[in-house]
């Protein structure tokens, strides 16, 4: 189940570079070498690269490609766990960043990272030349254009049982047990609700139980992310305040009002609130977490981080079209079956596919 943190949300919007595969849209600005070389730096401190590969079990002699590599962070990690075999083959738009791969590759004794400088408009020919174990894009994915032929084309180079990882940003990000910044304070006020409050409504029986039970450990805060998490995901959840004047009267200022309605009626309009949940796309389901989430900020934004806001973050406009789900119907498309899937961070999940066999 995806997270949400409190830390560097507006950075992240910031963050993504030039990439190999395909021309960056044009709301994004190419970063120098040495901001884009931090940026990634910092990105690991979130992102968690060095977990992501070790749990991709890369053994010697495999040929891999890290399409978008941007200043290689993630390539020399990769080379780095091939110990001198192999072949990492770094590739990028830009020859700022296929340079420094080039000299850190150099002082780091990586003989096995070669980088590459690729045309920014679909697959690049050098593509064809090798045949790869592993391919890996990060952040890379919603700068294609024509992502199913892309992928289609690209399977092509790819060894039988090879893997296609690609690190993704999480489009609605919901709480974790980090966002718990007052657990005690959180608890009281819990207890204080009377019982036919929505938020105790929809409390599992289990999370009832270990909140009278003494003394409370990990186990409540995780049961209690997970209900919130249940709750924030419910199209259904908000219709418990507005049958009240708990919402009406008591919950909500004007303005936090007028926001909730104006969710809502986006919602009706686009006729989400008939639909089963599992049939929300991503685009509604993250209009679904930000009306639900002003319920949790009103009432128990004392007790989370920031307030509990990290969901009003706009993922930006080019991730926007391009979540998870998206994601794996496009290489469903392009003939590719989903292996995997791990939890990097608040913000990033890595999905990992596979060619299907003809």
């Amino acid at each position: 189940m995806s997270t949400s943190r409190k830390f560097l949300c507006v950075f992240l919007l910031s963050m993504t570079v030039a990439s190999a595969a395909g021309p960056i849209l044009p709301t994004y600005a190419k970063p120098p070498l040495n901001l884009a070389i931090k940026r990634q730096e910092h990105r690991n401190d979130y992102t968690r690269f060095q977990d992501l590969i070790d749990s991709l079990g890369i053994v010697e002699d495999m040929t891999i490609l890290d399409i978008g590599a941007g200043p290689g962070y993630a390539s020399f990690l990769l080379a780095e766990k091939l110990h001198g075999t192999g072949k990492v083959y770094a590739t990028e738009i830009r020859e700022d960043f296929v340079n420094h791969i080039a000299d850190e590759a150099k002082i780091r004794g990586l003989g096995n990272l070669v980088s590459v400088l690729v045309n920014g408009e679909g697959l690049d020919d050098f593509y064809g030349k090798h045949r790869y174990d592993l391919v890996f894009l990060s952040n890379v994915y919603h700068c294609l254009n024509d992502r199913i032929g892309y992928f289609q084309h690209l399977r092509g180079f790819l060894n039988r049982n090879a893997r296609l990882v690609l690190v993704l940003h999480n489009q609605t990000p919901l709480f974790s047990v980090d966002d718990l910044s007052n657990v005690n304070g959180l608890i009281a006020s819990l207890f204080r609700e009377p019982d036919d409050n929505p938020f105790i409504k929809n409390l599992s029986p289990r999370t009832l139980q270990l909140l009278n039970d003494a003394p409370r450990g990990e186990e409540l805060k995780t049961a209690l992310v997970d209900d919130f998490n249940r709750m924030l995901v419910d199209p259904h959840f908000y219709a418990n305040f507005y049958s009240n004047s708990y919402f009406r009267k008591d919950l909500f200022t004007t303005p936090e009002r007028d926001l909730a309605n104006w969710l809502l009626m986006t919602l009706k309009e686009d006729g989400v609130l008939e639909k089963p949940a599992d049939q929300i796309d991503a685009k509604a389901m993250r209009i679904v977490v930000k009306l639900n989430r002003l319920f949790f900020i009103k009432r128990f934004g004392d007790f989370l981080v920031g307030g509990g806001k990290g969901a009003y973050v706009p993922a930006g406009d080019a991730n926007r079209q391009t979540s998870k789900y998206v994601v794996l119907r496009e290489l469903d498309a392009a003939g590719y079956q989903f292996v995997m899937e791990r939890k990097l961070s608040p913000y990033f999940d890595a999905v990992i596919m596979t060619p299907r066999t003809p």
